[in-house]
């Protein structure tokens, strides 16, 4: 990318204006996820917590030892298909900051728990993309405490305040579902 100008090098056909800074509050809403007790917790009828076991790699999975917790535990709103799940916490350091787009979710089955962000988004393709960049990676790299036993820990509101270079929301659309259909045709290859 030039920095004069903020434009990548490669672009799809017809996209030529210059990308804009923004915070990464400015592409995406973030919050942080519940805390319960030990005595919301329910073995059926329940609402499922997501923690980092359910990102696998870079995917949304449903994990064997997902919790469930009483409906009346949870005051926070619940994930939707198509928000960014993001560890903020975890007793091993290189694990925090992994995210995914969350998919095949039942309508109001699930809350984020209390180590993760959730991020809700216009374009999630392109917001999930755009966290596999360099930026992300630097950013993780350079504001995660953790380490000598310590638990590593992403602040909420250091994310938001990151700035981000950002085209217009018909290239972040077109950028999403390129990298969308990338993911498809990789899970389509480890298949067979």
């Amino acid at each position: 990318m030039s920095n004069e100008k903020k434009t990548p090098k490669l672009r799809f056909p017809g996209f030529t204006d210059a990308w804009e800074q923004r915070k990464f509050s400015d592409i995406a809403e973030t919050r942080r996820g519940l805390t319960y007790k030990p005595e919301n917790i329910t073995e059926s009828g329940g609402i499922r917590v997501l923690r980092s076991s359910n990102i696998n790699e870079d995917t949304f999975v449903f994990a064997s030892d997902d919790v469930f917790v009483e409906p009346t535990a949870v005051k926070i709103p619940l994930v939707k298909n198509g928000d960014i799940l993001i560890t903020s916490a975890n007793g091993s350091s290189r694990l925090v900051g992994k995210h995914s787009i969350v998919r095949d979710l039942v309508d109001n089955s699930a809350v984020h728990g209390g180590f993760m962000i959730l991020a809700s988004a216009k374009e999630p393709e392109f917001v999930n993309a755009l966290m596999g960049a360099a930026w992300y990676t630097k950013f993780i790299n350079t504001f995660v405490a953790g380490g000598n036993g310590a638990i590593g820990n992403l602040n909420k509101s250091d994310l938001d305040n990151q700035n981000v270079l950002i085209p217009s929301i018909e290239e972040q659309k077109k950028i999403g579902q390129f990298f969308k259909s990338l993911d498809k045709l990789i899970t389509l290859q480890l298949r067979k």
